[in-house]
């Protein structure tokens, strides 16, 4: 198993490396500004102003999950740098130069090890979708309880 992990800068594409008969699992996958001293930061020059401000460095978001469903038990996949759903969580300022920061392995396809993170991947991103449809939902219902108990 390899472990691979880095940056991927603005026009940059991603696309993970595994020997044949090998496939992709993510372990971690952010989207974002996540310090100054990425290779992808070496050609813009600084503004001291913006130095410690969190929506200029520091800036990112998770992004295993769009990751994951693009790439994890792939043997084959590619994210272009900028990347429209990645753009959109739009974690920084919005013209903040941002890259993406990608932790992978190479695992063989019919491993034991593969299974398992491909059920554990599929069963966080169900939890996911449902913990935020329960909020949703929940805050919905708080909100009727409050109006109707502000007409009473």
């Amino acid at each position: 198993m390899t472990l691979s992990t880095g940056d991927f800068c603005q026009s940059e594409i991603f696309q993970p490396r595994c020997l044949p008969g090998e496939t992709a699992i993510i372990r971690k996958a952010v989207y974002g500004r996540m310090s100054h001293d990425s290779r992808c930061l070496q050609d813009e020059e600084e503004v001291p102003a913006l130095k410690n401000d969190p929506k200029h460095t520091g800036c990112f978001e998770d992004v295993m999950q769009l990751v994951n469903a693009r790439c994890s038990g792939q043997s084959d996949c590619e994210i272009r740098v900028p990347d429209p759903e990645m753009e959109k969580t739009n974690p920084c300022y919005r013209y903040t130069v941002k890259y993406l920061e990608i932790d992978y392995r190479c695992v063989k396809s019919k491993s034991c090890l593969f299974r398992l993170t491909i059920f554990y991947t599929r069963v966080k991103v169900f939890s996911t979708v449902l913990l935020r449809i329960l909020v949703s939902v929940l805050s919905w219902q708080i909100r009727t309880i409050f109006t109707l108990s502000a007409i009473m």
